[in-house]
């Protein structure tokens, strides 16, 4: 990092990082539950025909032909980690430009970016071809299932242009104003589920289909903070003593507004177009249209014309995260009043606020389509 100052009024600031990420446990735990196997039979409470002689729905006729208390456990669901991958890091960069604006207030533009390499994302190994037919034949390894993997295989980007105002507290008036524009952008935006992000590639073999907004990229933020005393009371411009002074001195008003853009969000639709054994497929995006123009309300959020049915067996060529969900935008505001005692004994009286204005904060809509699209 440097800094550096040419004039009395500007400073200029940059550096650069290499940070490693602290790896997760659970990954190599999961493979301890490997040898047991997966099965999950729930007991009819009514004649409780599972026990410990026969613990397992069916377990008296399987395709193993074993009898209770041993079960035949057959396409195994297996959990594994990527051989040798290595540590995940990210590369980190900034750049900020300082101007003094009078004896209390400072501009400041920044740019901050990073690049994240090796991320850990949950993939399937053994991942279904479309197509017709039974899935397990299509599997590459048809003795088991899913084969659950973790491994290096995601990476993402982030730019981000910041402003700052900040005004000391000079004549009764503080400030401070920040606006961020930003992209972030991965192929996977965690280890596990994130809030609609979907826990596996649509395809397994094809990460660079997922490539797309991440699932927290938030485009536009501006927040805001002011605090103003009024003019009135000892020490300020009006009323400073008497009967006026003692009446509207100490007051103090201050406010927070927040408002920003929405969250990416994922669109699917429940039936499994390409035969893989998804639940949920990803719909083709119509030629010209916009899943995010038109009117938003809350009976529909985005334009559902956007999207289309793919031909069987295929997968939608939508891409991941497209649709952005409401944003947010609060004002919390508070009005104090401070009557002093003499000396040290100071008694202040507040009035807090939040969401002042009642503006309505909604959910993020639900993504799931009909099936027949």
């Amino acid at each position: 990092g440097w800094a550096w100052t040419p004039s009395q009024n500007w400073s200029l600031r940059a550096g650069a990082g290499v940070f490693y990420m602290q790896d997760t446990g659970n990954p190599r735990f999961d493979m301890a539950r490997n040898a047991a196997g997966r099965r999950h039979d729930t007991a009819d409470p009514l004649r409780v025909n599972l026990n410990w002689s026969a613990p397992f729905a069916g377990s008296s006729s399987n395709a193993c032909n074993v009898h209770p208390p041993l079960v035949c456990v057959v396409n195994h669901y297996v959990l594994g980690n990527m051989y040798g991958r290595k540590t995940p890091y990210m590369v980190q960069y900034v750049f900020n430009v300082q101007r003094e604006l009078g004896k209390s207030t400072a501009l400041e533009v920044g740019y901050l970016g990073s690049r994240s390499k090796r991320l850990e994302r949950m993939f399937d190994a053994n991942e279904v071809t479309p197509g017709p037919g039974s899935l397990q034949d299509r599997r590459p390894y048809p003795e088991f299932t899913k084969i659950q993997e973790i491994g290096n295989v995601a990476e993402a980007k982030y730019n981000s242009l910041a402003l700052k105002l900040t005004r000391r507290l000079d004549q009764g008036l503080s400030l401070l104003v920040g606006y961020t524009l930003s992209k972030s952008e991965d192929n996977g935006s965690g280890i596990r589920v994130l809030n609609g992000d979907a826990l596996f590639p649509q395809n397994s073999n094809c990460f660079e289909c997922e490539w797309g907004l991440s699932i927290f990229d938030v485009r536009h933020r501006f927040v805001t903070s002011v605090l103003y005393e009024l003019p009135f009371g000892p020490g300020k411009p009006f009323a400073e003593s008497g009967v006026p002074g003692a009446v509207f001195g100490g007051w103090q008003i201050s406010a927070i507004v927040n408002k920003s853009s929405g969250f990416p969000r994922d669109p699917g639709v429940g039936v499994d177009v390409p035969n893989t054994g998804a639940q949920t497929y990803r719909p083709n995006l119509v030629a010209g249209q916009d899943p995010n123009e038109g009117a938003k309300t809350v009976q529909q959020w985005f334009n559902t014309s956007a999207f289309a049915r793919p031909d069987a067996f295929n997968y939608g060529n939508a891409g991941r995260n497209i649709v952005i969900g409401p944003g947010v935008f609060t004002t919390d505001m508070s009005i104090m009043r401070n009557v002093n005692f003499g000396g040290s004994l100071i008694l202040q009286l507040r009035l807090e606020a939040f969401n002042v204005f009642n503006h309505p904060v909604w959910g993020d809509p639900i993504m799931a389509m009909s099936s027949p699209l």
